[in-house]
């Protein structure tokens, strides 16, 4: 008896947050309809109108072929972002001399706004995959870093030293065995706010390169003033960096046992 109590409650708790997303949403969506219908639809269109238009890019092809093009820039930049942010945050984290010689020159750089750096992209690596790969790069860079080095840092004396005295004495075997596992957290909330980033920095690359991708579909609805087709190109940028949110996620949920290894 006590447990079908119990259950109950445990499903009513889960029940709980689903009801009021699904209130939100229909109090979100429905006063944007509602506006769409009463007031100007060039400036915000109905949100059915943006979902037709959302079928429409789709049927016809535009919207998948920009997004398999603006996911190959995705992974090129973000993949770059991961290995490189992941091995300098251990470097400048594990060893002082590292960060004495490049932490001043990564602080000016992270301090720097990305789109002042853009010209000075675009005229070293050109308009092309290059240029834009660089924009996503440093879009995606930082946080995996500085969420690396934190972690790598902030490793535990006593567990080093309990190591040490167990005969890990190769900084290699200490990386692996006590400074990583201590680290992972930190380092996979980097890399979750490193792949919203590299959103936002593909989308900011495209569109300022206009080459394709989903970012020119957005500068071509906006210079016609299509505003249905504009939000609805921008709709799947959200929609991508919850859905890899939630991948790196699993992701750290599943490697949660490497920090008890």
């Amino acid at each position: 008896m006590a447990g079908d109590v119990a259950a109950a409650r445990l499903a009513g708790a889960r029940r709980a947050p689903v009801a009021g997303h699904l209130v939100a949403a229909v109090v979100v969506f429905g006063s944007w309809e509602l506006y769409g219908r009463l007031g100007n639809p060039l400036l915000l269109p109905p949100v059915s109108d943006v979902l037709v238009g959302l079928v429409e890019i789709t049927v016809n092809g535009a919207l998948p072929a920009a997004l398999f093009s603006s996911l190959q820039l995705l992974a090129l930049g973000f993949g770059t972002s991961l290995v490189a942010g992941t091995l300098l945050g251990i470097l400048i984290g594990r060893y002082e001399l590292a960060h004495r010689v490049f932490g001043p020159f990564l602080n000016a750089l992270y301090a720097t706004p990305d789109i002042a750096l853009l010209p000075l992209i675009l005229l070293w690596f050109g308009f092309g995959m290059p240029g834009r790969v660089v924009v996503v790069f440093l879009a995606a860079f930082f946080p995996i870093m500085i969420n690396t080095y934190a972690g790598v840092r902030d490793a535990p004396r006593d567990l080093l030293e309990v190591a040490a005295s167990f005969g890990v004495s190769s900084e290699v075997a200490r990386l692996r065995r006590v400074v990583l596992p201590a680290a992972l957290p930190l380092i996979m909330a980097g890399y979750r706010l490193g792949i919203g980033r590299a959103v936002v920095g593909m989308a900011v690359a495209e569109v300022y390169l206009r080459l394709g991708g989903i970012g020119a579909l957005i500068v071509q609805y906006g210079a016609a003033m299509r505003t249905d087709l504009l939000l609805a190109a921008i709709l799947p940028l959200p929609l991508l960096g919850i859905a890899l949110t939630k991948v790196f996620e699993r992701i750290e949920n599943r490697f949660q046992y490497w920090r008890h290894s």
